[in-house]
């Protein structure tokens, strides 16, 4: 029998179709790095979220074959690692699209519509908020994704359709004969940002992509335009966002994802009206869940009977028995 290390949250559908092939599930409890060695070293498949899959943590699992990551980033996976130990990494690929691409304009809304700011001034009994803070309509107005892939293409078709916007697009490995002729791309970030009513990041974490939205890069910002980010935390500079909001060089910013998750009660951002952010959820509509889940379970029941899985990812080594 097969055991597979699950999130204590994996959706019933998916936990079934596991149960109903046979498989023994173990929950994943704790997170910290000797939790997960524990919990890993006797599974032969892994359904990973956040936790961090680091060189010690993968090989302290003698019988892994497959980490099945539950969404579409992987910087909390060592590659190579899994390459060297031959276990296999697959993304659950095309299943979250509309979930955070519709979380990303629900974020656009907010900041272009001042609701935070208007509903503290409403629980303050302030009715006259609504004459002194300016909203604005996403109607003609020119947003740029920065990272032109399925989840960015999709808040670009959202955005053009839904509110007749303006679409740039700055993504130097797309390939542009793919797109419709209203996506028009720039080379260079530089040159996007100061032409965009909204920027919304829809890059992969890398070396190069780290911090990229930063001090200077954000200074090229419109003061009324508004950032957005529902890829990864560390893509932009929270230090330097939180002073170029509270200066108000740009006109505010609505996020996702954190620099450190979960991030701090007293995080500066958290004490600006101009700032949004929820708590990594643009991927977890129930619909999105469970598409998730069971892209994951057909991976390592793929894997586990000879099959090769969709979206892998890697290159694992076989190794001698």
């Amino acid at each position: 029998m097969y055991k597979v290390l699950v999130p204590e949250a994996l959706d019933p559908i998916a936990r079934k179709f596991l149960e109903d092939r046979n498989y023994e599930l173990v929950i994943q409890q704790d997170t910290d790095p000797e939790s997960l060695k524990k919990a890993i070293s006797e599974v032969d498949a892994v359904i990973a979220r956040t936790e961090k899959y680091t060189l010690d943590v993968i090989r302290a699992g003698k019988n892994l074959k497959i980490i099945a990551r539950y969404g579409i980033g992987y910087d909390n996976i060592d590659l190579a690692a899994a390459d060297e130990q031959g276990v296999t990494v697959t993304l659950a690929r095309n299943c979250n699209i509309y979930s955070v691409a519709e979380q990303t304009i629900t974020l656009m809304l907010c900041c272009l519509k001042q609701v935070v700011p208007l509903y503290q001034a409403l629980k303050e009994g302030n009715w006259k908020s609504r004459d002194v803070i300016p909203t604005y309509e996403a109607k003609n107005k020119t947003i740029g994704i920065l990272g032109i892939g399925a989840i960015g293409f999709e808040v670009a078709k959202i955005a053009h359709f839904g509110f007749q916007m303006k679409v740039l697009a700055y993504d130097n490995y797309a390939d542009r004969k793919k797109f419709p002729e209203w996506v028009t791309f720039v080379n260079r970030l530089e040159d996007i940002l100061p032409q965009v009513d909204v920027a919304s990041i829809h890059v992969p974490l890398t070396k190069d992509t780290h911090h990229m939205l930063n001090r200077k890069t954000i200074s090229c910002m419109k003061p009324t335009a508004v950032l957005l980010n529902a890829a990864r935390g560390p893509i932009w500079n929270e230090s330097d966002l939180y002073v170029m909001l509270k200066e108000h060089r740009i006109a505010a910013a609505g996020t996702d994802v954190f620099e450190t998750e979960p991030p701090s009660p007293d995080t500066p951002l958290f004490s600006l009206p101009n700032f949004i952010g929820c708590p990594h959820t643009a991927a977890l509509s129930k619909e999105a869940i469970q598409a998730v889940a069971m892209n994951c379970v057909h991976a390592i029941d793929d894997l586990l009977h000879g099959k090769q899985p969709l979206y892998i990812i890697n290159h694992p080594q076989k190794l001698d028995d």
